[in-house]
């Protein structure tokens, strides 16, 4: 039907004629015809200006709206026409250059290909056909089966056409080549590579970390660690022990992989560092001569060539000292120091025992200054890093510093430093103790000071001049001794600790005993007592009167037999 007062605008038929009740054969085709009528007027009819204008005047609609969003009609549309759509309902895989066999179990009547390009059948019987993959891509491939009793049933497959999977089995096959020459290379290893997309699994055990170490930076350079960095372990010199990255072009392609890194090191990994340093200083000096010195009011030379070379001094209101004397000097000092730290193998550890003074800096550019303040730290200073590289052998990359303020050497109020350290690096077996740094040092000196002429007389020369002599002697040695460690269980956790003894010391231990710290009876144990001490004083079983008074003597006399001094044990 047309609409007479809208030119151009057209409609044929309403929903209501799909959506009736069955109708009759006659009464179909009798709406078929309607509608065929109707289109072949529409298609012969022209169309006004106007009705063009108006068409032209519209916009431009989305071709995918009424797809998305479809009206009635044309679901009333195709629940008519459309018995049923096939889509896709399994997925088939298929390389590149290879074919897959299928074995049916009814006969396939049909089979029909969306790109021949990309898939190819063959039809060997009605129940036996060959699909070849002829380039990589995405297809559909449709077979219609015979099912007796059923009709024909229709059976549609997704095929992708790639070379994953024979990128797999030779990326696996590449990695058990690899994974076998490295257990070759390392008998005493044993690791196993298990490829993940872009990602290497390196699991198993190394023999200790250096080879770990050597392992990883075989795979890569680029190796992820997740447990320990193992690249910081062993030195860098594995490229000297003769063999290549790979050695054969086929693991080219390996480069673009991660490793990471599950290798398991047995052994203990935590290093203690025992570190002693001993110093020793003597010095001695002498010195013997005459000092004349004089403070004189007025001095006067009347003629030094008058009067037939007589020299005229008059001094007024002055005096003049004279001293004749000798001294000899002896001195020594002390230092030992053992401090200890511990780490996890590679990874660096840092011990300072002493303190900190300030040091101020002025800073600034043209006439804008500001001043500013460092601190400078000196005492007992020990940086290492330990490296596992055996059962027992570990590598020591080891700095110690020792330093003291040295008053003499002061700058503007700032004190200097005397100082002594050693930066090494060394292999030691577990409880070996190595000399990392010695000095012996022996400085001699002398000084011979005179009054010209005078201090040349052959006897009386020695009151006119001066003489000194000094030597300074220094020994120095610092040791290192490395141990592998374990946490202590609580049962092995020491019961005392050091302080936990010393208490405050009662009216009586302070003011008649003249203590400073606590007593907690005749087997107390002052934490600076030698052991043999302990052992003589013993622990007396008996409580008795008698037996507590004998240990309290016993106690006393051992003070006085080990500590100088009347201030008590911490003296």
């Amino acid at each position: 039907m047309r609409n007479p007062r809208t030119p151009g605008v057209h409609f044929i038929a309403a929903a209501d004629d799909y959506l009736a009740p069955p109708m009759h054969c006659h009464q179909r085709v009798t709406l078929l015809r309607k509608v065929v009528l109707t289109l072949i007027v529409l298609a012969c009819r022209p169309v006004s200006p106007a009705g063009a204008q108006i068409l032209a005047d519209r916009p431009v609609a989305d071709k995918t709206g009424p797809l998305e969003n479809p009206s009635n009609v044309s679901i009333a549309k195709e629940q008519y026409l459309i018995e049923e759509i096939y889509e896709p309902e399994l997925l088939l895989r298929v390389e590149p250059s290879q074919s897959k066999i299928i074995k049916t179990k009814v006969d396939v009547t049909r089979t029909a290909i969306a790109n021949p390009e990309i898939l190819d059948i063959q039809l060997f019987d009605n129940d036996e056909i060959e699909i070849i993959g002829r380039q990589v891509g995405e297809t559909t491939i449709t077979f219609w089966f015979d099912v007796p009793g059923k009709g024909e049933q229709v059976l549609r497959y997704y095929v992708e056409v790639d070379n994953a999977q024979q990128e797999q089995r030779r990326r696996d096959a590449r990695y058990k080549a690899l994974q076998s020459r490295i257990n070759e290379l390392f008998p005493n290893s044993q690791i196993f590579l298990f490829p993940i997309d872009d990602k290497v699994i390196v699991r198993g055990q190394a023999r200790d970390a250096k080879e770990a170490t050597e392992i990883m930076r075989l795979l890569g350079q680029d190796a992820l660690s997740t447990r320990r960095p193992l690249d910081t372990y062993a030195d860098r010199g594995v490229a000297d022990r003769g063999f290549q990255r790979y050695g054969d072009d086929d693991f080219d392609d390996l480069d673009a992989d991660v490793f990471i890194n599950l290798l398991h090191v047995p052994g203990e990994q935590q290093v203690m560092l025992k570190v002693r340093v001993a110093e020793l200083v003597r010095n001695s000096g002498r010195g013997a001569g005459a000092k004349f010195s004089s403070a004189l009011g007025t001095l006067k030379l009347s003629s030094i060539l008058s009067g037939g070379g007589n020299l005229s001094v008059i001094m007024d209101d002055g005096d003049v000292e004279f001293f004749i004397g000798a001294i000899q000097s002896h001195g020594y000092g002390k230092i030992l120091a053992e401090p200890t730290l511990v780490t996890l193998s590679g990874k660096p550890a840092k011990f300072l025992a002493g303190g900190e003074f300030a040091v101020p800096t002025t800073v600034g550019v043209g006439g804008a200054q500001a001043a500013t303040t460092t601190f400078r730290g000196f005492g007992t200073e020990l940086d290492f890093t330990p490296t596992v590289l055996d059962k027992d052998l570990v590598r020591l990359q080891v700095s110690p510093s020792f330093s003291t303020l040295n008053s003499d050497a002061t700058v503007g109020g700032i004190p200097g430093l005397n100082r002594r350290s050693v930066e090494t690096t060394v292999d030691l077996r577990e409880g070996q103790w190595l000399a990392i740094a010695g000095l012996i040092q022996d400085e001699q000196g002398g000084q011979n000071s005179r009054v010209p002429l005078l201090g040349n007389l052959p006897i009386m020369g020695h009151l006119f001049s001066t003489r000194s002599t000094s030597r300074y002697e220094t020994e120095l040695v610092v040791l290192v001794s490395p141990e592998l460690i374990h946490p202590l269980e609580t049962e092995q956790v020491p019961l005392f600790l050091p302080g936990m003894e010393v208490t405050e010391p009662t009216d009586t231990d302070f003011f008649a005993r003249k203590l400073i710290e606590g007593y907690q009876g005749f087997d107390h144990r002052g934490t600076v007592w030698p052991e043999i001490a302990q052992q003589q004083a013993g622990i007396e079983n008996d409580m008795s009167r008698h037996r507590i008074t004998r240990g309290l003597k016993r106690t006393l006399s051992l003070h006085h037999a080990f500590i100088s001094g009347e201030c008590g044990l911490s003296k």
